[in-house]
């Protein structure tokens, strides 16, 4: 029998982490049409942030006694929400 690889829950993160990135760049850059240089600046605060998701959860997640807020899927939905916010803020 063959196994599947599964990954871990901070491999999971860092996965929608990355692709929100990548989509909010897209999203401001293609369809909101933000100018090169304010992209650029606030880009680099937006790497901050994210980065902040790959390294808060990995904390959290390493304690015996966790609640059900400490998911892979609670903190992949943050991200996304707050993707979404930032696009929401741009497009007003």
């Amino acid at each position: 029998m063959r196994t599947i690889a599964v990954l871990s829950d901070e491999t999971k993160i860092a996965s929608v982490s990355a692709f929100c990135i990548l989509a909010l760049a897209v999203a401001l850059k293609n369809v909101l049409h933000v100018p090169a240089e304010q992209l650029s600046r606030d880009m680099i605060l937006f790497i901050i942030v994210y980065s902040g998701f790959w390294m808060l959860p990995a904390f959290t997640m390493k304690r015996e006694n966790k609640s059900a807020l400490e998911g892979a899927l609670v903190w992949s939905a943050l991200i996304v929400a707050i993707t979404l916010a930032i696009i929401a803020v741009y497009a007003v």
